[in-house]
């Protein structure tokens, strides 16, 4: 395993042996219903193209679960030159706002800056003039990204609580979301980094769980999903938790040994069945914490750590339904016997065994 990926060990744990196994799964991915033996499974790249045969050929399927999640980072974030291209791309965007609103400040952020996003991913901005308000800022640049052919599928969202411009620069095809005198994207960079050298699992998780989300369309949060910001702060709130038990029950030496594939599953049951997002809301300032909502509401409640007032969970109207999902995938991959060489995460980022949807090529 690479030097970078060092800091995991790993636990071997019982698991027992069946020769077959019925699955039903009529709650996320129906199609994968079906009556599953042994001998059956077909290693295919275009299905697991992160999947190398010398993890597939781990018999354990914990470990092989561990090491598959690190072959998929690797495969799935960005290489040099692929960084690259976006970096020319917002500056080509960058150079072209700043001759149509030339005292406005453009910085990029979230996944982009931090090089944790996916293929298809949106380049996130926000632009920055403070004598002028948001909706003037927006108002301006519109008018002009719309009237260029250097971009397409101009889409104004203009009624979200942070209003954005989405489009499409023609060049290099990349989307790019931009935001308007809004500081809370650029203030969470530094919060970011400190997250990934404390929890070094942290990156792990959130590439899967963006995967997960991307491909059942629930990953925007303006139609109810979970944006990055919001996957960000729940992830960071799931550790807090896990090291807080682990600590207050004296067991913090185990937590050395949990495989990131144990964290995974551990971060459903934690949103799909433990917490009570109907009663409970969590705050991320202070270390954070999971406190009593006034009144029980169907809204799901977590408070930006920059701002007291937002509650950056509440516009996850879908929360629901994604939940129910977590706790799916939870329960069929606790329950489910692994066949030899199979590959664990594709129950996960692809349950269908079709053709994987960010293929990369060679």
């Amino acid at each position: 395993m690479q030097e970078k990926h060092k800091n995991f060990s790993l636990r071997i744990k019982n698991i027992e042996n069946k020769n077959q196994a019925i699955i039903i799964d009529d709650d996320d991915e129906p199609k994968i219903q079906k009556q599953i033996k042994q001998n059956e499974y077909q290693f295919d790249s275009e299905i697991t193209p992160w999947l190398s045969q010398k993890t597939a050929s781990i018999k354990h399927p914990t470990i092989r679960f561990h090491n598959e999640i690190i072959e998929f980072y690797d495969y799935i974030c960005p290489t040099i030159e692929e960084h690259k291209k976006r970096e020319q791309a917002f500056k080509r965007v960058e150079i072209f706002i700043k001759e149509c609103v030339s005292e406005v400040d453009i910085q990029a952020f979230g996944s982009f800056k931090t090089k944790l996003y996916l293929p298809n991913a949106d380049i996130d901005v926000v632009m920055i003039d403070k004598s002028i308000s948001a909706k003037e800022l927006y108002k301006k640049v519109a008018q002009s990204l719309m009237k260029s052919d250097k971009f397409e599928n101009v889409n104004l969202i203009a009624n979200a609580k942070v209003p954005i411009i989405k489009f499409f620069e023609v060049e290099s095809q990349y989307q790019f979301d931009i935001s308007f005198n809004q500081m809370d994207g650029l203030r969470q960079i530094d919060e970011i980094q400190k997250a990934f050298s404390i929890y070094p699992e942290f990156k792990y998780l959130i590439m899967i769980l963006k995967c997960m989300l991307k491909q059942r369309e629930l990953n925007e949060t303006y139609s109810g999903g979970i944006g990055s910001f919001l996957l960000f702060q729940m992830i960071l709130a799931f550790l807090r938790e896990i090291r807080k038990e682990a600590f207050a029950n004296k067991k913090q030496e185990q937590l050395k040994n949990i495989t990131l594939g144990e964290y995974i599953l551990r971060f459903l049951e934690f949103y799909g069945q433990k917490f009570d997002y109907q009663r409970k809301r969590i705050l991320m300032v202070n270390g954070g914490s999971i406190i009593n909502k006034h009144a029980p509401d169907d809204k799901f409640s977590l408070i930006s750590p920059q701002d007291p007032d937002h509650d950056i969970g509440s516009s996850s109207f879908r929360i629901k339904e994604i939940f129910k999902i977590f706790a799916n995938r939870y329960n069929y991959m606790s329950n489910y016997s692994f066949k030899p060489e199979e590959s664990v995460l594709k129950y996960l980022i692809n349950p269908s065994d079709q053709k994987f949807t960010f293929i990369k090529q060679n």
